[in-house]
């Protein structure tokens, strides 16, 4: 390492946020950012070994929903969870927070095509009343 990196606290994108538990284990969230459109100061970025620094913004796609951080610290190692809600200072708007809260389930219907499986067939004899 550099002196310069050792004077700028950097750490991996996927070690940041296995840290403050945002996933389980390094593996996941390495997969998460090769699969989705994380933004890191507003650029995409596919690449789990990006370093992030202290004042960086990352955008992550999470459930159709958008979840905006800033990192304020880096963490040295996983700590507890509330410990590791000290690394990072949640941005995202209000009007989305409160969305997450009044929002029911709603029943996702997949449009598929082709022959229905087992369980569907069952539930339509069961709808029809032929058992």
């Amino acid at each position: 390492m550099t002196i310069e990196t050792l004077k700028k606290k950097t750490i991996r994108l996927d070690l940041y946020l296995f840290y403050i538990r945002f996933f389980k284990s390094r593996n996941l969230a390495t997969k998460f950012i090769s699969t989705s459109r994380i933004r890191l100061l507003g650029q995409v970025t596919q690449k789990p070994h990006k370093l992030v620094s202290i004042n960086d913004v990352l955008t992550l796609p999470i459930n159709d929903k958008v979840k905006i951080l800033k990192i304020i610290d880096i963490p040295n190692r996983r700590g507890p969870f509330l410990e590791s809600m000290l690394y990072y200072e949640d941005l995202t708007p209000i009007e989305h927070k409160e969305d997450i809260g009044n929002k029911k389930s709603e029943m996702k219907f997949v449009e598929r095509v082709g022959r229905p499986t087992k369980l569907e067939r069952r539930q339509t004899d069961k709808l029809m009343g032929r058992d």
